[in-house]
């Protein structure tokens, strides 16, 4: 294999990807790896500094530390011997060919046995020594380079796994949520409700909020299009997936603004606000899902006091709703329970 190719190789061990318009779910939200740190007094070595460890930590390799220092003084004692440009020699061959093994018999143990540092280390050595065989040697075996290659990704996805198994993700509950228009009147609660037009008992899986035909309707939290455009009763609408499995839907908009796959930060326009679908007047239909059950929004979104970001006059909300309340939109007055007085 020619330089270029085993320096594209060694490139794809650490390749950072620019923000793309629109991702998928997971690619959002996906847990990165940390690229090695090295210290500035040697280029190759990576830095290991000293920290506090529980008593549970797992110890150091010891024979995954000696192959690596075997392994790095062999490829220096091999690369003073040749001339830039000259063939790779077999001893050097057969010498990534046992650090590849040592490297298996080490990441062959359980996650819970795996000291980070150890992973830290051997990735690094094996980085630094596979860019400074590509730049001296002028043929590298493909198979070979390939195979080391192999190898850092597989210390990366382990430091990955590590981390996860290390700091697990802590049961929450729902996050904390925008809302979608201002200033907020909530003209209909989440609960059981009287429809207006079809007179039906039914469940309401949202709260509906007061809005003038085509403000801008605003998404509650950073997340992924997952759905944009008809959708039956509710008309255009809008379906946002967040962190940790959270929807919002956003329904009778008069225009949608996004189209799905789309990543939105907090506060970006997903529509303008209508009366499209099953709706008697101009309004925003906002739900909160969570594992395909439906939640009261109003247990998330943020009131002036749990908001630092916002002063209470820069967001007037009314989540109380007056004790003899006027005539919605909708042609009936909210009760406490969402269903007709």
């Amino acid at each position: 294999m020619r330089r270029p190719a085993v320096l594209a190789l060694l490139a794809l061990s650490a390749c950072a990807t620019p923000r793309a318009e629109k991702m998928s779910f997971e690619e959002l939200y996906a847990t990165s790896g940390d690229g090695a740190s090295f210290s500035e007094s040697s280029p190759f070595l990576p830095h290991e500094p000293e920290h506090a460890r529980g008593p549970l930590a797992p110890e150091r390799s010891a024979e995954l530390d000696a192959a690596l220092t075997s392994f790095a003084d062999r490829a220096r004692a091999y690369r003073e011997k040749v001339q830039r440009g000259a063939v790779m020699p077999s001893e050097q061959a057969r010498n990534w060919a046992e650090m590849n093994a040592a490297l298996d018999a080490f990441l062959s143990r359980p996650v819970e046995h795996t000291d980070s540092r150890d992973l830290t280390r051997a990735r690094g050595i094996m980085e630094a020594e596979l860019e400074q065989d590509a730049r001296l040697y002028g043929d590298m075996p493909g198979p070979l380079a390939e195979a080391v290659v192999l190898r850092v990704g597989r210390l990366i996805v382990r430091a990955s796994t590590l981390r996860r198994w290390e700091h697990p993700p802590e049961p929450s509950g729902p996050p904390r949520l925008a809302w979608p228009v201002e200033p907020v009147t909530i003209t209909s609660l989440y609960g059981e409700r009287w429809h207006p037009i079809t007179g039906q008992l039914r469940r309401h899986l949202g709260v509906d909020l007061a809005a003038r035909r085509g403000q801008v309707v605003s998404v509650a939290q950073r997340g992924v299009v997952l759905r944009a455009g008809w959708n039956g009763d509710h008309g255009q609408q809008v379906e946002v997936q967040h962190d940790g499995q959270w929807v919002t839907r956003y329904s009778h908009l008069s225009q949608v603004l996004v189209t799905t796959g789309e990543v939105l930060a907090s506060g970006d326009a997903v529509g303008l606000a209508g009366d499209t679908g099953l709706a008697t007047g101009v309004h925003v239909h906002f739900e909160l899902w969570h594992d395909g059950s439906s939640l009261d929004p109003l247990e998330a979104l943020v009131t002036p006091e749990s908001s630092p970001e916002a002063p209470q006059e820069e967001r007037p909300v009314a989540r109380q709703l007056p004790e003899t309340p006027a005539l919605t939109s909708q042609g009936r007055h909210p009760s406490a329970t969402g269903s007709r007085p």
